[in-house]
């Protein structure tokens, strides 16, 4: 995907992550399908295959974040 155009300024936007904190490290968010259903062991039970990496582009100019989970 080429980076998107702000469309609150009209700026370049350019590409990243959003940093999710996890036991003993940091890993890149992921979209997944549904309702979050809570897991005693895990947090919240997920299929293996169920997660798409999010990327997410940040204007240059205004901050403006924008998101996309592509598919893995």
């Amino acid at each position: 995907m080429t980076s998107p155009t702000c469309p609150k300024c009209n700026s370049s936007m350019e590409e990243g992550f959003i940093v999710d904190a996890t036991h003993g490290g940091r890993v890149q968010s992921q979209w997944a399908e549904g309702k979050p259903q809570r897991s005693i062991w895990t947090g919240l039970k997920l299929a293996r295959d169920a997660g798409h990496p999010v990327t997410t582009y940040r204007c240059e100019s205004c901050g403006y974040l924008e998101s996309y989970a592509q598919p893995s």
